[in-house]
């Protein structure tokens, strides 16, 4: 019995050192690099999308983080990351917008490595007002790896302007020297040629890059057929003597042989590409009575319409067959479906055409007559330039900062608008601050900066006048009445918006609607 318990203690000893050990083991010397079960999920496509977005998100944004210390009258547009000193460092370029200039300004950051911070370095003022057209880009344009600083963009003018910058030291200043400085009516782009294998290790040179300037020719007799059509081609190339892009060559290209080339184009074989070309508005301009008359082509709607005096026949655009030098359609009036209508139009230039109406009703129709002729587009664009409109915003700038005008909205706030000043008053409350009317995109929009630190103003907003529709009496039995949409000046509508370079978005905030009182 005695030597039953000795065993028991004995074993017993040796389970409580085992566990011991045991436990030392796993507390002390357990392995961190063992594998562990994972829980593995499948990533689905709605999945995989969210996440995309999110890193998008986030690059977005990173980008969109101006380094450099903008004033509080500077909005910022974009940034470019380029080394443009040549020193191996990160340097940054900010698009901003000032208040009270409609010009986007670029401001070039010079990274400091003793301070770890960017240096405000140099401003370039631009004559760039539409954010849409604008663009900048850093590129070795001369080829000796060296970054140049390249923007370009369109003139409220229209005309199309490019400037090449590089940035020199000069001991303990910057300076950037104007490289290239080109502006046109119409296309200006830099050739990017292939360069060798060496270059991109760094061990030669490269070929520079030339800019080619396509712009119209003044000198063209303005009687001529081809006004506006023929097209000044120039070329500049580096001059490492004058340090600057000089002219090279000009080519002198006839309206016919771009009349040719885009007659080609038109003429490819598919509906497609001539309808795209009809569609549009088109004038006669062999109008025998007092009112004009025009044609509206619409291929993606399917869609003609007949516009004459206070009149218009709206039909469907149901059939199209190619010809040699032009196309067939058959359309079908939407209201009487029984009249149906067939065109035979002949191409005759890169923007005239000559049309042949057939009506198909079972009656002779003397009006039918009366829309043959010859029809130029109204909206044509040029293969090398662009139409000039009016800033959309000038409009709404000539109406807010008329004369001794003042504007009250609901809460019976007065507002007046001053030069680029704006002060918005209620009871013996006065709020004051600065203010710019642009153009983003294709909507006016209103950007405040007020004097208080906070304000109920929000930062920008989309303008537009109030509108409503009125219906005139038919001046006839047989016409029918003419419900016209009536523009009321008196009275802006401003709703809170987010600006993007090319467009805005709504956001929160409440609508502000002003009228004018006097």
């Amino acid at each position: 019995m005695k030597k039953n318990k000795t065993v028991i203690i004995v074993f017993s000893c040796i389970a409580v050192i085992l566990c011991c050990v045991l436990s030392v083991r796993l507390i002390f010397f357990r392995d961190t690099g063992a594998a562990r079960p994972k829980i593995i999920k499948p990533i689905t496509k709605t999945d995989s999308t969210s996440e995309q977005s999110d890193s998008d998100s986030v690059t977005e944004n990173a980008m969109q983080t101006s380094f450099i210390p903008l004033l509080p009258t500077e909005t910022l547009m974009s940034t470019l990351t380029l080394d443009f000193d040549g020193d191996n460092l990160d340097d940054q370029v900010v698009a901003v917008h000032k208040a009270g200039s409609p010009y986007l300004f670029l401001i070039v950051g010079l990274y400091n490595s003793e301070t770890n911070s960017y240096d405000r370095a140099a401003e370039i003022s631009t004559e760039i007002s539409k954010g849409k057209t604008f663009s900048y880009n850093a590129l070795d344009v001369i080829g000796d790896h060296r970054t140049a600083l390249v923007y370009q963009g369109m003139k409220p003018d229209g005309n199309s302007v490019m400037r090449i910058y590089l940035c020199r030291r000069r001991r303990d200043s910057v300076e950037l020297q104007n490289i290239g400085d080109f502006v046109s009516d119409g296309t200006i782009f830099i050739l990017q040629t292939d360069r060798s294998e060496s270059y991109a290790l760094s061990q030669t040179k490269g070929e520079s890059f030339s800019v080619w300037v396509y712009s119209s020719d003044k000198t063209e007799d303005p009687n001529s057929k081809m006004t506006g059509i023929n097209q000044l081609q120039t070329e500049y190339v580096w001059n490492q003597e004058q340090q600057k892009y000089v002219q090279s060559r000009q080519l002198k290209v006839s309206g016919s042989r771009i009349a040719a080339r885009e007659l080609a184009r038109i003429q490819n074989g598919t509906v497609e590409t001539f309808a795209q070309f009809l569609n549009g508005l088109w004038y006669k301009t062999t109008n025998t009575g007092t009112s004009p008359r025009y044609i509206y082509f619409n291929y993606f709607d399917k869609e003609i319409i007949f516009l004459s005096d206070d009149t218009e026949g709206v039909y469907s655009w149901e059939d199209s067959n190619l010809r040699r030098s032009g196309i067939y359609l058959t359309v079908i009036n939407t209201v009487i479906s029984s009249m149906k209508r067939r065109f035979d139009i002949i191409l005759s230039g890169v923007n005239e055409v000559y049309i042949h109406v057939h009506d198909d009703v079972g009656m002779v129709i003397k009006e039918s007559n009366q829309w043959d002729g010859t029809y130029k587009k109204m909206s044509f664009q040029s293969s090398f330039g662009e139409v000039k409109v009016p800033l959309i915003s000038d409009e709404y700038k000539k109406e807010l900062l008329a004369e001794n005008s003042v504007w009250q909205d609901e809460d019976e706030n007065l507002w007046t608008f001053r030069d680029n000043v704006f002060k918005m008053k209620h009871s013996e409350i006065e709020e004051t601050g600065i203010f710019v009317i642009d153009s983003v995109g294709n909507y006016p929009v209103i950007q405040f900066r007020s004097d208080l630190p906070s304000s109920s103003i929000k930062t920008a907003y989309a303008i537009k006048f109030q509108t409503h529709e009125e219906t005139a009496p038919p001046k006839n039995r047989r016409s029918k009445p003419v419900v016209r949409t009536v523009v009321e000046k008196d009275v802006v509508i401003m709703t809170p918006v987010k600006l993007s370079p090319d467009t805005c978005y709504a956001a929160e905030g409440r609508t502000i609607t002003l009228r004018l009182v006097k």
